[in-house]
């Protein structure tokens, strides 16, 4: 009984830190130690959204998490980032990082970006895509990483 409670207090404490994960925070991985938790189809690109994420002050976590469930490698388009209904079409993968991850820590990581509701993944879900399995899976990802 001792152990259930325990391995359900380790489980609550780590949820409540991807919870309250600052996504604004600023990661110590290397590109190599990123690539592991990436996507296949994503890992190529390490390096630039380690690079991309430190300059612009995002959670290179948060940022390979979105990638893995919302990418479009078709578009060059890895954040599945439209214009209403319409998916974008990157140049090709620099392209999208570099026009993508500014538009997220201003939108949505800055107090007064438009879609500014927290810097935490439930705060961008809610304007980013607000469904309860986008909210847990990207928790659920950063979590991991972490």
């Amino acid at each position: 009984m001792k152990k259930i409670i325990a391995v359900l207090l380790l489980i609550l404490t780590l949820t409540s830190q991807v919870s309250a994960y600052d996504l604004n925070k600023v990661s110590e991985r290397t590109p190599a130690e990123l690539a592991v938790y990436m996507h296949p189809e994503t890992k190529h690109i390490a390096d630039e959204v380690i690079q991309i994420c430190r300059e612009y002050e995002v959670s290179a976590e948060f940022v390979a998490a979105v990638m893995r469930y919302e990418r479009r490698p078709d578009l060059c388009n890895w954040f599945g980032w439209s214009e209403g209904d319409k998916l974008l079409v990157f140049y090709n993968d620099l392209h999208c990082l570099e026009t993508v991850i500014p538009k997220i820590k201003e939108n949505y990581l800055t107090p007064g970006g438009i879609y500014y509701n927290g810097a935490t993944v439930e705060g961008v879900s809610k304007y980013y895509n607000n469904t309860e399995f986008w909210r847990e899976t990207i928790a659920k990802e950063v979590e991991r990483m972490i």
